[in-house]
């Protein structure tokens, strides 16, 4: 069917669309599809859709319409929701960050749920003009889905990235760029801080929904895609029904509002902008392809600070003789740092007067080798003299080179080139370790040569 054709059965039907005159009259229904690709995969049987769910208010309850900064009890209260909501106009403001283009990869989930962060984590600290640009490739590419129908991990499903969302967080687009092709899954920059949900909810029933988006924020949902909503995208105006054309496959979209007053969800499209949605947003009916089966609600936006520094004061710092034990490196309240003989020790200290802080990169790690999994650094500049060192066993590199990438259950492996520098426990610590190690240029230890049966309690390692 071309589009002409398609034009005289939208008339025909007095559908609640219509089509703009720039498409060409002999253009196929099914050959606008192409840029605009597709992922979103049924649940699979027995998987979970809630994960630590807050407690619901039941269905009659009083309604607390979101006030910024205000938690719900604290607001006033209405007997019923407004008629309308969208949170692209709340409270005199946009709260929806901009459109995203997803190119011709199938992480439409990945789009969605990232949108749903940033949104969430703008309503909840009250800043609609937060400057938030969260990577989709964190989501997506970390979890080894890819993007082609066809290939054994394409497209995704809801609940695994929410899940991914509050076992391991996401970093942001300059930590992780997204490309719309499949990517191996390596970190270029490093981060302290990334994001991470307490949980979520999901729920079946249109007035949850509802209370949900008038309450909290917006909510991810699938549908079923056909032929026609290509066209309606690219050059439609109106409220989206499905007219006419062959499933084309699953798209995972956020939900941004409603509007009972044309019985219609408002949601936000990764497919970037187009002619009639400038914005990247769209209208769709209530109860169309499965839109409103279920919707999916993050809980809590909180960041992660995966650095742990433990303060001293440099000038208490000495060592001490332990006989067969070795020699401690400590600021007389806590044991800092065992060394294998004296000169270690003394190296040991001149180091560690030039710095503030003892830091560690992984300490809460689980794994039995877990110390293989702990980066250790020096931070703070105490202003001290530096005192030259007897022994230098430094590694040099260029920072530029380094990235940390995925092994699957080995974890996150940094390295320079061909060279293993570090192992990671998880993407939060592989983060944290990047930007320990952009900062520098050399790699240095004391205490390599020790033979001790322990010998990696032994290695002292900082940065220069």
């Amino acid at each position: 069917m071309n589009i002409k054709e398609f034009r005289t059965i939208l008339k025909t039907q007095k559908a609640s669309w219509t089509l703009l005159p720039d498409l060409d009259d002999a253009l196929k229904l099914e050959d606008i599809s192409s840029p605009f690709p597709l992922g979103a995969l049924p649940t699979p049987p027995g998987v979970l859709t809630a994960r630590m769910p807050r407690m619901r208010r039941t269905e009659g309850d009083l309604y607390f319409p979101w006030q910024p900064l205000s938690p719900a009890r604290l607001r006033p209260a209405v007997n019923a929701l407004p008629a309308s909501w969208d949170w692209r106009n709340n409270n005199g403001h946009n709260w929806i960050t901009p459109v995203k283009q997803q190119g011709g990869c199938g992480s439409c989930v990945a789009f969605a749920t990232t949108a749903s962060v940033e949104a969430y984590q703008r309503i909840e600290t009250g800043q609609p003009n937060l400057q938030l640009d969260l990577s989709e490739s964190s989501l997506f590419f970390v979890n080894n889905r890819q993007c082609n129908p066809g290939d054994p991990n394409y497209g995704w499903w809801v609940p695994s990235a929410l899940d991914f969302l509050v076992d391991e967080g996401i970093c942001f687009e300059e930590n992780y760029p997204y490309r719309g092709v499949n990517q191996t899954a390596q970190l270029l920059e490093g981060t302290e801080r990334t994001l991470k949900i307490h949980g979520y909810d999901s729920s079946s029933s249109t007035s949850q929904m509802k209370r949900w988006l008038v309450e909290e924020g917006p909510l991810i949902t699938t549908y079923n895609v056909y032929d026609d909503f290509f066209p309606f995208f690219r050059s439609g105006t109106g409220v989206y029904t499905h007219i006419s054309g062959d499933l084309a496959g699953g798209h995972a979209v956020l939900v941004i509002g409603y509007d009972d007053n044309q019985s219609c969800w408002i949601c936000k499209n990764s497919w970037g902008a187009t002619v009639s949605h400038p914005d990247g947003c769209f209208l769709i009916r209530y109860g169309q392809c499965g839109i409103d089966n279920r919707m999916y609600m993050v809980q809590d936006v909180y960041d992660i600070f995966t650095v742990d520094e433990l303060p001293y004061n440099p000038n208490r710092l000495r060592i001490v003789n332990e006989g067969n034990k070795g020699w401690l490196l400590t600021d007389g309240r806590s044991r800092m740092k065992m060394l294998d003989n004296k000169e270690d020790a003394r190296n040991a200290l001149r180091v560690a007067r030039r710095h503030t802080c003892h830091g560690f990169v992984g300490r809460d790690n689980p794994r039995s080798n877990r110390i293989d999994y702990i980066t250790e650094y020096w931070a703070g500049n105490s202003r001290l003299p530096y005192e030259p060192l007897t022994k230098v066993d430094c590694i040099p590199y260029n920072p530029n080179n380094v990235i940390a990438e995925d092994l699957d259950a080995k974890g996150w492996r940094i390295r320079d080139g061909n060279h293993w520098m570090l192992l990671a426990h998880d993407m939060n610590d592989a983060l944290a370790i990047l930007r320990i190690v952009e900062r520098h240029t050399k790699m240095c230890f004391i205490g390599r040569g020790n033979h001790r049966p322990n010998r990696k309690n032994y290695i002292m390692t900082y940065w220069e």
